[in-house]
């Protein structure tokens, strides 16, 4: 197969929207499934038991990932599902991703909204600020035709976190809350959204960002 041309390659973004399309499609057919169940508890039929479908089970506690190399781990809600890191591999190639390590889903049916996880480990940053590399990410996003905006930014010791909209033209926007962890290697562990939908993942955004860690 021959390789697609830079404008042919798809974002991240691009690609999540397109799973987000699948999984609200087929959401919404359990969705009209469960509809039409209830519409027949109202006619007098012969009794029998409807097989139990839960395509999205909710689940309690949380989950724990590790990067394969141990150095880094993080915490999150049991009820995300974890998706083939081959999805990533396939179709995105980004300057500054050396390899994408991780990537989860979640969706809410009854509100129509859902978030994505990713991990990532950046390559060509060792030595650059924080500022710097901020700047390389933006400059690669405009490279695929779309826009970058830091919203918020803390910074500590070998840590960075912040919020940013991504846009592009007569596409939707998304806001993620993100964290770089700058060691031997440069990881970045990516929530986001679309913006409209932020507020309602804005508190399990900071949780599972703040429990990213290296293991010491």
């Amino acid at each position: 197969m021959e390789e697609l041309n830079e404008k042919e390659k798809i974002t991240k973004r691009d690609l999540f929207l397109v799973l987000f399309v699948i999984l609200f499609l087929s959401g919404m057919t359990y969705w009209n499934f469960k509809n039409w169940k209830k519409s027949l508890e109202k006619v007098e039929l012969p009794k029998f038991e409807m097989p139990k479908f839960e395509p999205f089970p909710k689940k309690e506690g949380y989950k724990e990932w590790t990067s394969p190399d141990g150095k880094l781990k993080l915490k999150y809600p049991a009820d995300w599902m974890e998706m083939d890191i081959r999805t990533l591999e396939s179709y995105i190639q980004r300057e500054m991703e050396e390899k994408p390590l991780f990537l989860a889903q979640k969706l809410v049916i009854e509100k129509s909204t859902f978030a994505f996880l990713t991990v990532d480990k950046l390559k060509a940053v060792e030595g650059l600020s924080t500022e710097k590399i901020l700047e390389k990410m933006k400059e690669d996003t405009r490279k695929r035709e779309g826009e970058m905006e830091v919203l918020k930014i803390e910074t500590s010791d070998k840590e960075v976190v912040f919020e940013a909209k991504y846009s592009r033209k007569n596409g939707p926007t998304f806001q993620s809350k993100e964290k770089m962890i700058l060691n031997e290697g440069t990881y970045l562990i990516s929530f986001f959204t679309f913006e409209k939908d932020f507020p309602e993942f804005e508190k399990e955004a900071r949780e599972i960002i703040n429990s990213a860690q290296l293991v010491k």
